[in-house]
């Protein structure tokens, strides 16, 4: 059993196929293609210095070359094989025309052990549908090379959602990708070329992984009105305008609490849209209310509030730039007489809309001051 560190794959296309199987002098000026290709768009020259990482390689003209022993699956017959940069747009694996005097051909892509073959060479559009080739790199720095088709090579449901990427439904034209695992994640029969891969956590955690959700009850809450909502949020205890890290542990635990309460007063009153986008870049949750987060103007671990008038409503996307970006200050202060205040992040200016029952919390905590 071997443990998978890094898997590349590639469906085969019409022309692939056609091309590693085509008779000699099938194209006028010379052999023609004789490789299977893979574009940098989906596997970039990074994952492939991550894929070939320790492992000697030459610089050509177009960019790098890599010659290492392959395995396999299946069979106890190694072999040397390279793949380089052909062109800035792919990476290819050479002399896979079994044809040719110089064929290189993969073992485990040959027919004698069972890989798809034509009936008819000649013919330019018979790739069997759904053939994917592909190459693992284990923990021990082995390579190993497998083929699956219009089937799962996968023995349990772990294994198989950690290798969704390469087995979609309905793969498209060409589908190829990187796939990095974690030690011990995924393991490999090196014996079963037809389902060699094996879930690699405890059976307990496997199980709980494969449990099938419950199907939520959904419950239909009553829609308030607007005036209910703002006579729920005004509601809200002065206490909560306590600094955060300022109480103890008893008292945190109410503040949360109430919080929790202020948080969906807050998402109610903004109908669950964002007060810097709408509902711009917004999507919806299972249950059909569109998704959104409050964000603190100034972070309790900087010792801001938990109140509503240190809280506004965004779009996760926007929550994410507020922490991450590069944003202005938040001056509440500056709030205009309209209820809005623009700030610039990464250099382009937003503006933050307030509605004026929440603008009348924050402008009446700003006058205490």
């Amino acid at each position: 059993m071997k443990i998978v560190k890094y898997i590349v794959f590639r469906y085969l296309t019409n022309a692939d196929y056609f091309n590693i199987y085509k008779p000699l002098g099938t194209e006028e000026k010379g052999g023609g293609q004789s490789y299977i290709d893979f574009g940098t768009g989906s596997i970039s020259p990074k994952n492939w210095e991550e894929f070939f990482a320790g492992i000697g390689s030459i610089m050509r003209t177009q960019g790098p070359s890599w010659k290492f022993i392959i395995n396999s699956i299946g069979l106890n017959n190694p072999q040397s094989l390279i793949i380089y940069q052909r062109r800035p747009q792919s990476f290819v694996i050479g002399s896979q025309r079994i044809t040719s005097r110089r064929s290189n051909r993969v073992k485990a892509w040959v027919p004698q052990y069972g890989f798809p073959a034509p009936e008819d060479s000649t013919n330019r559009t018979s790739c069997p549908n759904k053939l994917a080739i592909y190459i693992v790199r284990t923990d021990k720095e082995e390579f190993w090379a497998g083929w699956f088709q219009n089937n799962s090579p996968c023995r349990d449901r772990f294994a198989a959602s950690l290798l969704k990427e390469m087995i979609p439904s309905t793969p498209p034209e060409g589908c190829a990708g990187f796939l990095s695992f974690g030690s011990g994640q995924l393991l490999m029969d090196e014996r079963d070329s037809k389902k060699p891969f094996i879930g690699g956590v405890s059976k307990k955690k496997r199980i709980r992984k494969e449990k099938v959700p419950t199907k939520k009850i959904q419950i239909k809450r009553r829609l308030r009105s607007e005036e209910e909502i703002s006579k729920s949020l005004l509601e809200e205890d002065k206490s909560n305008y306590a600094d955060y890290g300022a109480k103890k542990k008893a008292y945190i635990r109410k503040i949360i609490s109430r919080n929790n309460k202020a948080v969906k007063d807050l998402k109610d009153l903004y109908q669950r849209k964002c007060q810097i986008i709408g509902d711009k870049l917004g999507f919806k949750k299972k249950d059909g209310t569109p998704y959104c987060e409050a964000h603190h103007c100034i972070p309790l671990g900087e010792k801001g509030a938990d109140s509503p008038y240190n809280i506004i409503i965004v779009n996760p996307l926007i929550h994410r730039m507020l922490h991450y970006a590069e944003v202005s200050e938040i001056d509440l202060s500056m709030i205009s007489k309209n209820n809005t205040l623009d700030i610039v992040i990464n250099g382009q200016t937003h503006t933050i809309k307030w509605h004026p029952d929440h603008a009348k919390i924050v402008k009446k905590k700003l006058f205490e001051k």
